[in-house]
Protein backbone atom coordinates (compact mmCIF):
# COMPACT_ATOMS: atom_id res chain seq x y z
CA UNK A 1 0.00 0.00 0.00
CA UNK A 2 1.34 3.42 -0.97
CA UNK A 3 0.97 6.40 1.37
CA UNK A 4 1.71 9.92 0.15
CA UNK A 5 2.83 12.19 2.97
CA UNK A 6 2.15 15.79 1.97
CA UNK A 7 3.18 17.41 5.25
CA UNK A 8 5.84 20.17 5.18
CA UNK A 9 9.35 18.75 5.14
CA UNK A 10 9.99 20.06 8.66
CA UNK A 11 7.06 18.02 10.02
CA UNK A 12 7.00 14.96 7.75
CA UNK A 13 9.65 12.63 9.17
CA UNK A 14 7.88 11.19 12.26
CA UNK A 15 4.79 10.28 10.23
CA UNK A 16 6.86 8.87 7.38
CA UNK A 17 8.84 6.66 9.75
CA UNK A 18 5.73 5.48 11.58
CA UNK A 19 3.95 4.50 8.36
CA UNK A 20 7.06 2.72 7.07
CA UNK A 21 7.21 0.78 10.34
CA UNK A 22 3.66 -0.38 9.62
CA UNK A 23 4.70 -1.72 6.23
CA UNK A 24 3.57 1.17 4.03
CA UNK A 25 5.51 2.42 1.04
CA UNK A 26 5.79 6.14 1.79
CA UNK A 27 6.35 8.83 -0.83
CA UNK A 28 6.87 12.39 0.40
CA UNK A 29 5.27 15.21 -1.59
CA UNK A 30 5.31 18.43 0.51
CA UNK A 31 2.48 20.74 -0.53
CA UNK A 32 3.35 23.55 1.88
CA UNK A 33 6.46 25.04 3.40
CA UNK A 34 6.71 27.41 6.35
CA UNK A 35 8.76 30.57 5.86
CA UNK A 36 9.50 32.96 8.78
CA UNK A 37 8.30 36.54 8.37
CA UNK A 38 9.02 39.75 10.28
CA UNK A 39 6.23 40.71 12.64
CA UNK A 40 4.79 44.22 12.54
CA UNK A 41 5.18 46.89 15.21
CA UNK A 42 1.60 46.23 16.29
CA UNK A 43 2.34 42.52 16.67
CA UNK A 44 5.48 43.33 18.62
CA UNK A 45 3.30 45.36 20.99
CA UNK A 46 0.90 42.40 21.39
CA UNK A 47 3.82 40.18 22.36
CA UNK A 48 5.21 42.75 24.77
CA UNK A 49 1.80 43.17 26.43
CA UNK A 50 1.46 39.38 26.72
CA UNK A 51 4.77 39.09 28.53
CA UNK A 52 4.53 42.21 30.70
CA UNK A 53 0.81 42.53 31.54
CA UNK A 54 -0.34 39.26 33.07
CA UNK A 55 -4.03 40.21 33.00
CA UNK A 56 -4.01 41.54 29.42
CA UNK A 57 -5.24 38.33 27.78
CA UNK A 58 -7.70 35.70 28.98
CA UNK A 59 -6.23 33.04 26.67
CA UNK A 60 -3.39 32.29 24.27
CA UNK A 61 -4.00 29.97 21.31
CA UNK A 62 -0.93 28.41 19.69
CA UNK A 63 -1.73 26.76 16.38
CA UNK A 64 1.43 24.84 15.46
CA UNK A 65 4.87 23.70 16.63
CA UNK A 66 6.44 26.41 14.48
CA UNK A 67 4.29 29.11 16.10
CA UNK A 68 5.17 27.70 19.53
CA UNK A 69 8.92 27.79 18.92
CA UNK A 70 8.90 31.27 17.43
CA UNK A 71 6.58 32.67 20.09
CA UNK A 72 8.64 31.19 22.90
CA UNK A 73 11.80 32.65 21.41
CA UNK A 74 10.21 36.09 21.81
CA UNK A 75 9.38 35.54 25.51
CA UNK A 76 11.76 36.32 28.39
CA UNK A 77 13.66 33.30 29.68
CA UNK A 78 11.63 31.50 32.33
CA UNK A 79 8.41 33.35 31.51
CA UNK A 80 5.21 31.50 32.50
CA UNK A 81 1.85 33.00 31.43
CA UNK A 82 -1.02 33.26 33.88
CA UNK A 83 -3.78 33.00 31.24
CA UNK A 84 -5.18 29.81 29.72
CA UNK A 85 -2.92 28.36 27.01
CA UNK A 86 -4.50 26.26 24.26
CA UNK A 87 -2.33 24.28 21.85
CA UNK A 88 -3.59 22.75 18.62
CA UNK A 89 -2.03 19.29 18.78
CA UNK A 90 0.19 17.31 21.12
CA UNK A 91 3.41 18.27 19.32
CA UNK A 92 2.63 21.95 19.90
CA UNK A 93 1.61 21.31 23.50
CA UNK A 94 4.80 19.37 24.27
CA UNK A 95 7.01 22.25 23.11
CA UNK A 96 5.21 24.60 25.52
CA UNK A 97 5.16 22.08 28.37
CA UNK A 98 8.91 21.65 28.11
CA UNK A 99 9.10 25.30 29.20
CA UNK A 100 6.89 24.60 32.21
CA UNK A 101 3.66 25.95 30.73
CA UNK A 102 0.24 24.54 31.64
CA UNK A 103 -1.45 23.67 28.34
CA UNK A 104 -4.88 22.48 27.18
CA UNK A 105 -5.61 20.68 23.89
CA UNK A 106 -8.93 20.36 22.03
CA UNK A 107 -10.16 16.83 21.40
CA UNK A 108 -10.36 17.64 17.69
CA UNK A 109 -7.46 19.64 16.27
CA UNK A 110 -9.53 21.97 14.11
CA UNK A 111 -11.32 25.29 14.32
CA UNK A 112 -14.52 23.44 15.17
CA UNK A 113 -12.79 21.44 17.89
CA UNK A 114 -11.38 24.56 19.50
CA UNK A 115 -14.69 26.36 19.41
CA UNK A 116 -16.13 23.55 21.56
CA UNK A 117 -13.60 24.18 24.34
CA UNK A 118 -15.04 25.91 27.38
CA UNK A 119 -11.91 28.07 27.68
CA UNK A 120 -12.85 29.68 24.36
CA UNK A 121 -16.61 29.46 24.00
CA UNK A 122 -17.06 30.99 27.46
CA UNK A 123 -15.23 34.17 26.41
CA UNK A 124 -17.47 37.18 26.16
CA UNK A 125 -17.54 40.76 24.94
CA UNK A 126 -14.61 42.72 26.30
CA UNK A 127 -12.34 39.70 26.76
CA UNK A 128 -9.01 39.55 24.94
CA UNK A 129 -7.28 36.61 23.32
CA UNK A 130 -3.86 36.31 21.69
CA UNK A 131 -3.21 33.91 18.81
CA UNK A 132 0.22 32.71 17.68
CA UNK A 133 -0.19 31.43 14.12
CA UNK A 134 0.92 31.56 10.50
CA UNK A 135 -0.28 34.35 8.24
CA UNK A 136 -4.01 34.03 7.59
CA UNK A 137 -4.45 30.96 9.79
CA UNK A 138 -7.49 30.02 11.91
CA UNK A 139 -9.87 32.53 10.37
CA UNK A 140 -12.95 30.51 11.36
CA UNK A 141 -11.93 30.56 15.02
CA UNK A 142 -11.06 34.25 14.90
CA UNK A 143 -14.39 35.13 13.26
CA UNK A 144 -16.31 33.08 15.85
CA UNK A 145 -14.64 34.88 18.74
CA UNK A 146 -15.05 38.30 17.15
CA UNK A 147 -18.75 37.60 16.55
CA UNK A 148 -19.02 37.05 20.31
CA UNK A 149 -17.41 40.42 20.97
CA UNK A 150 -14.00 39.01 21.92
CA UNK A 151 -11.02 41.18 21.01
CA UNK A 152 -8.63 38.95 19.04
CA UNK A 153 -4.99 39.92 18.63
CA UNK A 154 -2.97 37.68 16.32
CA UNK A 155 0.74 37.42 15.65
CA UNK A 156 1.73 35.82 12.34
CA UNK A 157 5.19 34.33 12.84
CA UNK A 158 5.43 32.64 9.45
CA UNK A 159 3.64 32.20 6.15
CA UNK A 160 2.63 29.04 4.31
CA UNK A 161 3.54 28.76 0.66
CA UNK A 162 3.84 26.14 -2.03
CA UNK A 163 7.46 24.92 -2.19
CA UNK A 164 9.34 26.19 -5.23
CA UNK A 165 10.42 22.66 -6.11
CA UNK A 166 6.87 21.26 -5.88
CA UNK A 167 6.37 20.93 -9.68
CA UNK A 168 9.57 18.91 -10.12
CA UNK A 169 8.79 16.76 -7.08
CA UNK A 170 5.28 16.19 -8.40
CA UNK A 171 6.67 14.89 -11.69
CA UNK A 172 9.00 12.65 -9.70
CA UNK A 173 6.01 11.39 -7.69
CA UNK A 174 4.23 10.38 -10.88
CA UNK A 175 7.33 8.54 -12.05
CA UNK A 176 7.61 6.72 -8.72
CA UNK A 177 3.95 5.69 -8.86
CA UNK A 178 4.39 4.42 -12.42
CA UNK A 179 7.43 2.39 -11.36
CA UNK A 180 5.67 0.90 -8.34
CA UNK A 181 2.64 0.08 -10.52
CA UNK A 182 0.45 -0.77 -7.54
CA UNK A 183 -2.98 -2.23 -8.22
CA UNK A 184 -4.34 -0.34 -5.21
CA UNK A 185 -5.04 3.38 -5.16
CA UNK A 186 -2.40 5.40 -3.32
CA UNK A 187 -3.62 7.10 -0.15
CA UNK A 188 -2.77 10.81 0.00
CA UNK A 189 -2.89 12.83 3.21
CA UNK A 190 -4.36 16.32 2.78
CA UNK A 191 -4.02 18.42 5.92
CA UNK A 192 -5.52 21.77 4.88
CA UNK A 193 -7.47 23.63 2.24
CA UNK A 194 -4.27 25.38 1.14
CA UNK A 195 -2.52 22.05 0.66
CA UNK A 196 -5.41 20.72 -1.42
CA UNK A 197 -5.43 23.86 -3.57
CA UNK A 198 -1.74 23.33 -4.32
CA UNK A 199 -2.39 19.64 -5.06
CA UNK A 200 -5.06 20.57 -7.60
CA UNK A 201 -2.86 23.22 -9.20
CA UNK A 202 -0.05 20.71 -9.66
CA UNK A 203 -2.44 18.37 -11.47
CA UNK A 204 -3.65 21.24 -13.64
CA UNK A 205 -0.10 22.16 -14.63
CA UNK A 206 0.54 18.62 -15.89
CA UNK A 207 -2.88 18.03 -17.44
CA UNK A 208 -1.65 18.43 -21.02
CA UNK A 209 1.43 16.24 -20.67
CA UNK A 210 0.81 12.79 -22.15
CA UNK A 211 3.27 11.03 -19.84
CA UNK A 212 1.40 12.18 -16.71
CA UNK A 213 -2.05 10.62 -17.06
CA UNK A 214 -3.00 10.45 -13.37
CA UNK A 215 -6.10 12.34 -12.24
CA UNK A 216 -7.36 13.60 -8.88
CA UNK A 217 -9.73 10.65 -8.59
CA UNK A 218 -6.91 8.11 -8.98
CA UNK A 219 -6.19 8.57 -5.27
CA UNK A 220 -7.90 7.91 -1.96
CA UNK A 221 -7.60 10.77 0.49
CA UNK A 222 -7.28 11.30 4.22
CA UNK A 223 -8.72 14.74 4.93
CA UNK A 224 -8.22 16.72 8.12
CA UNK A 225 -11.42 18.27 9.44
CA UNK A 226 -15.01 18.67 8.31
CA UNK A 227 -14.70 21.59 5.89
CA UNK A 228 -11.92 19.99 3.87
CA UNK A 229 -13.77 16.68 3.80
CA UNK A 230 -16.90 18.43 2.54
CA UNK A 231 -14.85 20.04 -0.23
CA UNK A 232 -13.53 16.71 -1.50
CA UNK A 233 -16.91 15.02 -1.21
CA UNK A 234 -18.43 17.80 -3.34
CA UNK A 235 -15.82 16.91 -5.98
CA UNK A 236 -16.86 13.24 -5.62
CA UNK A 237 -13.40 12.22 -4.46
CA UNK A 238 -13.04 9.23 -2.15
CA UNK A 239 -11.93 10.43 1.26
CA UNK A 240 -11.89 9.51 4.93
CA UNK A 241 -12.03 12.31 7.49
CA UNK A 242 -9.45 12.33 10.26
CA UNK A 243 -9.72 14.54 13.34
CA UNK A 244 -6.02 15.16 13.96
CA UNK A 245 -2.64 14.45 12.40
CA UNK A 246 -1.27 12.12 15.07
CA UNK A 247 0.14 8.81 13.88
CA UNK A 248 -2.64 6.76 15.48
CA UNK A 249 -5.38 8.83 13.84
CA UNK A 250 -3.73 8.72 10.41
CA UNK A 251 -3.38 4.95 10.73
CA UNK A 252 -7.04 4.69 11.70
CA UNK A 253 -7.92 6.55 8.51
CA UNK A 254 -5.76 4.23 6.43
CA UNK A 255 -7.40 1.15 7.95
CA UNK A 256 -10.85 2.59 7.22
CA UNK A 257 -9.78 3.31 3.64
CA UNK A 258 -8.51 -0.23 3.13
CA UNK A 259 -11.10 -2.20 5.07
CA UNK A 260 -14.15 0.06 4.89
CA UNK A 261 -16.10 1.61 7.80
Amino acid sequence: MIFINTRPTSRALPLTQAMQDKGMTVLEMPLLELAPIDISEREQQYQQDFCQQQDRYQALVVVSPTAARMGLAACPKGFIPSCAVIAVGHATANILREEGWQVQCPEEYSNEGMIKMSSLNSLRSGDHILVWRGRGGRRVLVNFLQDNGVEVHAIAWYQRQCPLDAPSKFKQLHQQLATLNSKERPIALVSSGEAFTNWRLLFAELADEADHPLQLDDFNYLTFGKRLTDTLEELQLKCIRIDNLDVEEVWRGIELTVNGP
